[in-house]
């Protein structure tokens, strides 16, 4: 699939010392896009979400087996970063999201564990592709709550997975049909903590290009608080 677009932006934001995203933008042999929010002390989270992406970047992805080989990557990454905490006590106790996506034959090939996010806009409308493994997304599933209180929740940035955590990892995969001009959203949560969903979407209704986009979403996540680091690539489909 020929990729007509894309923008990344990262910002480490208004409170936090550090930025401990990572991301990944692979344009061959086959478009690989990923977003990792790494969480531990002493830059070990910085640490743990760039293991993720490297080895995501380094992958052989087989595109005739493209959802068990990304699972099977995202459960490489899980051994390396525990390997890693195991091995160098300032390291112990890392982890990071991770949420990617592989373009081929018109779908998109989705792996994800924790809560970054993937987001499809089509026709006016934003969605939420990937499920948040998190605390809150569990009371709003179990209508405990309601959207707007999941969004405020103080409890919010408990996730119930992520890479470097335990060996019993749940990776969420799937694939997604693509039409021409849709426009996918990776982002970690210092953005769609934010801005919800509803905000996020008005930004692109604009209909201005991606980079006009990027520098105003990422700016609107700064103005409300920039509690987070930032991280997030818009791609656009031809």
């Amino acid at each position: 699939m020929k990729i007509l677009e894309y923008v990344v932006y990262t910002n480490r934001g208004k409170v936090r010392q550090d930025n401990e995203d990572s991301y990944l933008v692979k344009e061959a042999p086959l478009p690989v896009f990923a977003v990792a929010d790494g969480m531990g002390g002493h830059q070990a989270g910085e640490v743990a979400s760039r293991l993720a992406v490297d080895l995501l970047d380094s992958y052989d992805f087989d595109a005739e087996n493209l959802l068990p080989d990304i699972e099977k990557a995202i459960r490489e990454a899980n051994e390396e970063i525990l390997k890693m905490g195991t091995s160098n006590l300032s390291y112990r106790g890392m982890g990071t999201t991770l949420s990617m996506g592989i373009l081929f034959d018109d779908k998109l090939f989705i792996g994800h564990v924790g809560d970054s996010r993937i987001y499809l806009f089509r026709e006016g409308e934003l969605r939420q592709l990937t499920t948040d493994h998190s605390l809150v997304n569990e009371l709003l599933e179990n209508k405990q709550i309601t959207s707007q209180e999941a969004f405020n929740h103080p409890q919010r940035n408990i996730i119930t997975q992520a890479l470097g955590i335990t060996r019993d990892l749940s990776v969420e995969t799937k694939e997604i049909e693509l039409m021409s001009g849709d426009i996918l959203l990776f982002s970690t949560d210092g953005l769609h903590d934010m801005l919800c969903s509803p905000q996020i979407e008005e930004f692109f209704i604009t209909g201005q290009d991606i980079e006009g986009i990027s520098k105003l979403m990422g700016q609107g996540a700064l103005d409300k608080g920039g509690n987070d680091n930032i991280t997030f690539i818009i791609v656009k489909l031809p």
